[in-house]
């Protein structure tokens, strides 16, 4: 089968991959700037590559926001015209003309290639931004359409979907209420950076790496307490919500790291905080549940209903129902660096063998 996977990237991540990473990359080719971001390791539903050319099939990895690749690709399939054209406006000087369109450059571009690869399957990782409008826009070049989601629940309608993929289980239930097809399939850990990762020293105790925003408000009061009585270092975008006591916290705060910069501080953590976004209500779902794990720290995260269809707590992470209960577990594990390295250990294994694309790919296939 023919698959085009479309997905976006953070800002962020892109300011660092082209400035930082890799200097020039603008000028090269499509396929090389392809790679080189896979390089760079931000997690997106390209991950699914790998398990799928392995079975056979031709993937076709798309990053809808990334403005440099997008118009290299629409320069190399004599699109450049066409391009200037579906952009929503120009700017020159200190002036920007807009023009009216129907779909943002993003989705617009994106619907050239999916016209030019004509997919057997249309992966879409973005649902705010790949909806029924972008559909109906591509009718007839793609076999199914399979949307992906794990977030907020998008307010956009998504009916044009065969069939939409979820880590969360009151999701695939909000999307089968709604007349859609859904199913549960866990999210994974792209084990091709771990070469990247070298061999970094263990030097933060206790570590959080995201973000806290209104979406968060139980992670923002978890941390908040948790701060007050013992030092977390934080790397991410800090925006409390109303209501949180940010009196007298010990955060030894950073800036906010993606990708691989994300993955190698990680590694450097002997222990990582989770807590997951309201939207997950009682299900264990997200990535840095296999993130933590993967690059072989010890995760501590909020125990959730179907946090042991994942890893046995305890025993392959910290599983807590208050800040003090976690509190006291880190200091067990504090207090006993040979367990804490056991339960790192454990975790990695367990993520290693059982939450990889390999092992979920299947599951994605048969909705093909």
């Amino acid at each position: 089968m023919r698959i085009l996977v479309a997905d976006t990237v953070y800002p962020g991540f892109l300011a660092w991959l082209y400035n930082e990473f890799a200097p020039g990359l603008a000028d090269k080719s499509y396929a090389e700037q392809v790679e080189t971001q896979v390089q760079g390791f931000f997690h997106t539903a390209g991950a699914w590559r790998p398990a799928l050319e392995e079975r056979g099939h031709e993937v076709m990895e798309v990053t809808a926001n990334n403005p440099p690749q997008q118009v290299r690709w629409m320069a190399e399939n004599d699109r450049l015209g066409l391009a200037k054209t579906l952009c929503d406006g120009f700017t020159f000087g200190g002036y920007t003309l807009p023009q009216r369109q129907e779909l943002s450059w993003e989705r617009a571009f994106v619907a050239e290639q999916v016209r030019a690869f004509r997919p057997d399957v249309l992966l879409c990782a973005n649902l705010y931004l790949f909806d029924d409008d972008f559909l109906a826009s591509v009718d007839g070049c793609y076999g199914k359409a399979i949307g992906q989601h794990a977030a907020v629940m998008p307010r956009n309608s998504l009916s044009r979907y065969d069939a939409i993929i979820s880590s969360l289980p009151n999701q695939v239930a909000a999307f089968r209420a709604a007349g859609i097809r859904a199913e549960l399939i866990g999210l994974a850990f792209d084990e091709r950076l771990l070469p990247h990762l070298g061999a970094p020293e263990r030097t933060h105790d206790l570590a959080f790496i995201g973000s806290v925003s209104g979406h968060h408000v139980g992670r923002a009061h978890f941390l908040a307490e948790l701060a007050r009585q013992r030092t977390i270092d934080f790397w991410g975008d800090l925006r409390w919500p109303e209501g949180v006591d940010t009196r007298n916290l010990s955060l030894n705060l950073n800036p906010a790291v993606f990708g691989l910069p994300m993955y190698r501080t990680m590694a450097t953590c002997r222990m990582v905080l989770n807590y997951h976004l309201d939207a997950a209500g009682e299900f264990a779902n997200n990535l840095r549940l296999f993130e933590a794990t993967g690059v072989g720290a010890v995760l501590v995260t909020d125990r959730k209903t179907n946090l042991a269809d994942y890893f046995e707590p305890d025993v392959e992470c910290i599983a807590y129902d208050s800040a003090a209960e976690a509190l006291a577990k880190i200091a067990e594990l504090e207090a006993d660096p040979k367990a804490c390295a056991a339960m790192a250990a454990a975790g990695q294994a367990r993520t290693l063998r059982d939450h990889g694309y390999r092992n979920r790919v299947d599951q994605l296939l048969a909705l093909a």
